[in-house]
């Protein structure tokens, strides 16, 4: 099982949460686990989900398509068995 974790950055105010499942809806992205991440003090929010399988082309797609706006997208390589569930810090 090939897992990548979508990591997608932004403002407070500025994580389009629907536009990204939007995205991966339509690119068929299989989500194993997910994690959202809301740093006040820093002024950064964050949503992370883990994918699986799923191919090269449909993540360059993924993050072309959320990179276009006030978003901030990194791609990373994660451990099969290091999912994360839903989580909210402060």
């Amino acid at each position: 099982m090939n897992v990548k974790r979508l990591t997608v950055y932004a403002s407070p105010g500025s994580l389009h949460v629907v536009a990204i499942w939007k995205s991966l809806i339509e690119q068929r992205a299989q989500v194993c686990g997910w994690s959202v991440h809301v740093n006040s003090a820093g002024g950064r929010e964050s949503l992370s989900v883990d994918l699986v399988d799923c191919p090269p082309d449909r993540l360059a797609i993924i993050s072309a398509a959320l990179s276009t706006g006030p978003m901030t997208v990194l791609m990373t390589d994660t451990e099969a068995g290091s999912t994360t569930g839903s989580h909210r810090s402060r």
